[in-house]
């Protein structure tokens, strides 16, 4: 009786395990094209680490529309045509990259990630082994020609930057020194301490460690609100690849979205959201692909809206699509219908037979 008993489980297990069986298959991210990465470059010292990660997980072709938000989002006054925060900030990379060019362009040297960052100092210290220091005034607005004079040829020259415009967030006058050790004229920084675009900060690029969000204030005082987040942004993950009995192959997506990351409209006592959600996979070098759509509209009341942020809860969807053999797009794809903002990422996944 129970020799037949596990003879007749045999067939179960067997299946279960052919189903969980995947060939050799790799995940592959979207390509780094050249002006993607030329764009990375150039904003490499005001990029968030989040902003980074999306760019890098957006097919190719949503990157234009990435960097049109990138540098509107800066804008310290959107009601003129001119973006001043980006003409401030290529203005201080070309004087930068001209001043303090050793070797290396003069943006990416120490001198001239600060000065991008924080604009000119305010005062400038030179000292050179056996001479008294040479001090300037320097006007905040306009780099001197004092700052590129070149003191008496020493082992390790030093210069120090002083910033006074800073007060509330460096608890004073801050110092940074910066000291030539091989004599190129590449001043390498030696100060410890976390420098941050300040004097470029757009009103609607607070911090959100800087700044108390006032919950109540927030929802009594819109119709419609969103959290500190710079962008509509989610999580997106692949499960494990299954191969079935017949040879095809599917995978499970899932779909991870922060309640802080979209927007809400007010609805009597509460608010609602509307997202839709699709997700699309191209068999590469095939004609045919697979979609499928799902609309979540909600509404939450102001109580629970708040333990979500709060919590850091997240609005989860799984869809479980069909793979070939070869290359896999898969296009993971949210839109927000009340901010109007649509954020698609791709993963590639490359079935070998």
């Amino acid at each position: 009786m129970k020799k037949s008993y596990f003879l007749c489980l045999l067939p179960v297990v067997a299946l279960l395990l052919h189903s969980a069986c995947t060939s050799s298959h790799k995940i592959l991210k979207p390509p780094v094209d050249s002006n993607s990465q030329k764009f990375l470059d150039i904003i490499r010292y005001i990029i968030t680490p989040q902003e980074e990660r999306i760019f890098r997980a957006m097919p190719p072709e949503d990157r234009g529309e990435f960097i049109i938000d990138f540098w509107a989002r800066r804008d310290s006054d959107p009601s003129t045509p001119e973006n001043e925060f980006r003409s401030v900030y290529y203005t201080r990379l070309a004087v930068a990259d001209k001043a303090f060019g050793a070797g290396i362009p003069g943006w990416m040297t120490d001198k001239g990630r600060i000065y991008i960052l924080l604009g000119p100092p305010m005062d400038v210290i030179k000292k050179t082994m056996g001479e008294k220091s040479k001090e300037f005034s320097r006007d905040q607005r306009q780099l001197s020609a004092n700052l590129l004079e070149e003191g008496t040829f020493t082992e390790k020259p030093t210069d120090i930057w002083i910033y006074n415009q800073y007060p509330d967030y460096f608890a004073g006058p801050l110092r940074l020194t910066f000291v030539d050790y091989d004599g190129t004229g590449n001043y390498r920084l030696t100060t410890d301490v976390e420098v941050k675009p300040f004097s470029m900060m757009s009103p609607h690029q607070s911090d959100p460690d800087m700044v108390k969000y006032q919950w109540i204030g927030e929802i009594e005082g819109s119709e419609s609100f969103s959290a500190f987040l710079p962008f509509l942004d989610y999580s997106k993950s692949l499960g494990e690849i299954q191969k079935s009995k017949d040879g095809t192959y599917a995978v499970e997506c899932a779909f991870d979205i922060p309640y802080r990351a979209i927007r809400y409209q007010k609805k009597g006592d509460g608010w609602d959201y509307h997202l839709e959600l699709s997700i699309e996979v191209k068999f590469v070098g095939e004609k045919s692909s697979y979609r499928e759509n799902k609309v979540i509209s909600k509404h939450i009341s102001s109580k629970n809206l708040k333990k979500n942020f709060s919590e850091k809860y997240t609005i989860r969807q799984s869809f479980f699509v069909p793979l070939n053999i070869g290359k896999n797009e898969i296009y993971f794809s949210v839109r927000d219908n009340i901010s109007q903002k649509r954020l698609r990422k791709l993963d590639i996944v490359d079935i070998k037979k």
